[in-house]
């Protein structure tokens, strides 16, 4: 989270130094492997109080192949640690991750 309040800041101070208007957008995903709905709720709250905007480009997560994500998804394991983590697999319980991120009322 910091790398990224970090790289918020300079961009924002480097675009009023050049006296344009430039723009942040987010891309988030909701249920990746690990991710609880809990996990969201902290999400949505650092997306609007720090990063002053609230979701609405979020895509839930496809595995795809030959990724370390697809291997956690899979395996239920996280390979840097060898630890067993959450994985959402109901597809119900993963838009209610998206609708929470996105402030969607149905969550």
């Amino acid at each position: 989270a910091q790398a990224l309040l970090n790289f918020k800041h300079l961009f924002e101070k480097t675009s009023a130094v050049s006296k344009r208007k430039q723009f942040l957008t987010y891309y988030f995903i909701a249920a990746h492997p690990g991710c609880t709905e809990e996990d969201m709720r902290r999400l949505k709250a650092f997306a609007t109080r720090e990063l002053k905007t609230n979701p609405r480009q979020v895509q839930i997560f496809t595995p795809l192949p030959s990724t370390y994500s697809a291997l956690m998804y899979f395996t239920g394991i996280d390979p840097s640690t060898g630890k067993k983590i959450f994985i959402e697999k109901n597809m119900e319980k993963k838009e209610k991750q998206k609708n929470i991120l996105i402030g969607n009322k149905r969550s």
